[in-house]
């Protein structure tokens, strides 16, 4: 069990809600959108998520993969959240807190959306709230992100959040399909950033009021 475990408040909300979004971890009767939406672009999964196309190729490969990702949440592992339209209840895309370093303690985010062109306010709105969870119920004091050099939108997604580009490391990634080495760009919010982000947000809503 991680030593995470013991560091949390013994019950916090699993189900997120912004205007137009329901955000929560995954349950029985997922894994046929799992599958689709993480088969539609596998490129747009690399570098955080390769592990999971190799593994997830048919129905019973996503359903193993679900019951671990709530044994993972319940042993406070990981915290992987699916994303649903509230209105339609279309499954859109996955967002995951993970690698969670407790010395610091920070954790990696790692997310993918279907059709991200169309998605990229939606997507930044689960992400905003994500972010909430992370440093308000999680009580992290960093987080990152990896994206590719062709993954332009993640890296989009990141800065417009309040992340903060770090550094490239290059030749630092191998994709499943391809010997290629890729260089990958390191995005990080500490818990600054995050609280400046909030006051920032908080002052331009009083002044549009």
């Amino acid at each position: 069990m991680s030593f995470l475990y013991n560091t949390l408040p013994d019950a916090f909300d699993e189900q997120l809600e912004t205007d137009h979004l329901v955000i929560r971890p995954y349950a029985e009767g997922d894994e046929q959108e799992f599958m689709r939406v993480i088969h539609e672009d596998t490129s747009a999964l690399s570098p955080a998520f390769t592990g999971r196309v190799a593994s997830v190729r048919v129905l019973e490969d996503a359903r193993t993969q679900l019951a671990q990702l709530r044994t993972d949440w319940d042993n406070r592992k990981q915290f992987d959240f699916g994303v649903w339209l509230r209105e339609s209840n279309t499954y859109i895309g996955d967002i995951t807190l993970k690698n969670i370093d407790r010395s610091v303690p920070k954790a990696e985010a790692a997310l993918y959306f279907t059709s991200w062109s169309e998605m990229l306010d939606l997507a930044q709105e689960a992400f905003r709230a994500v972010l909430h969870f992370a440093f308000e119920d999680l009580k992290l004091n960093k987080v990152y992100m990896r994206c590719t050099q062709y993954n332009n939108v993640c890296a989009q997604l990141a800065e417009s959040c309040g992340f903060v580009k770090e550094g490239v490391l290059r030749s630092d990634f191998r994709g499943a399909d391809s010997e290629e080495l890729l260089d990958l760009s390191y995005y990080g919010m500490t818990r600054d950033d995050y609280e400046q982000a909030t006051q920032l947000k908080q002052r331009d809503s009083q002044e549009a009021v």
